[in-house]
C-alpha cells in the first residue's frame, strides 16, 4: 500500500513538474515571439524597438528561462529526496530469524524497513504456515479453491 502510495506521490510530482515546465515555456515562447515581432509597434503603433535592443532583452529572457527551469528542477528534486526514501545497497540479514544488522543491534525486519522507507507492515499467514504450524485449523478452515 505504502509502496502504491509512493508511486503515485512520484507520479503526482512529475505531473506538475511537467505543467509547470509547459507552462513557463509556452510563456517564455510567447515573450520572445513579442521581442522578435516587435508586438507593441505592430499592435499599439509605438516606435520600432532597436535590433540590438530585442536581442538584449532575447538573450535576458532566455537566461531568466534557464535559471528558473534549473532552480525550480533543484527545488522539485530536493523536495522529493525529502519524501521519497529508497532502500539500497547491501542489507546485513540473519539467515535464520531475518533480523537485520544495524551497527551492533539487531531489528526485526519490520521495523528496519519502517524506519527507512515509506512502507507499511501488515501480517497474516500463508497457506503453507498455517498447514505447518496449525494443522488443525488448516484443515477445518481450508478455502473452496484449496479442495
Amino acid at each position: 500500500m505504502a509502496n502504491n502510495n509512493s508511486k503515485l506521490h512520484l507520479k503526482a510530482h512529475n505531473k506538475i513538474w511537467l505543467v509547470f515546465v509547459f507552462m513557463l515555456t509556452i510563456f517564455v515562447c510567447l515573450t520572445l515571439a513579442n521581442e522578435v515581432l516587435d508586438l507593441p509597434h505592430y499592435l499599439f503603433g509605438d516606435e520600432p524597438t532597436t535590433y540590438l535592443q530585442r536581442k538584449g532583452e532575447i538573450i535576458f529572457e532566455l537566461l531568466i528561462y534557464f535559471i528558473v527551469i534549473f532552480f525550480s528542477y533543484y527545488y522539485f528534486r530536493m523536495k522529493l529526496e525529502k519524501e521519497v526514501k529508497i532502500l539500497e545497497g547491501f542489507i546485513p540479514i540473519c539467515a535464520s530469524c531475518k533480523k537485520i544488522r544495524q551497527d551492533i543491534n539487531w531489528k526485526a525486519l519490520e521495523e528496519y524497513i519502517s524506519e527507512h522507507s515509506l512502507a507499511q507492515f501488515s501480517h497474516s499467514i500463508c497457506p503453507d504456515c498455517i498447514r505447518q504450524l496449525y494443522p488443525d485449523f488448516a484443515d477445518k478452515h481450508r478455502s473452496p479453491n484449496q479442495k
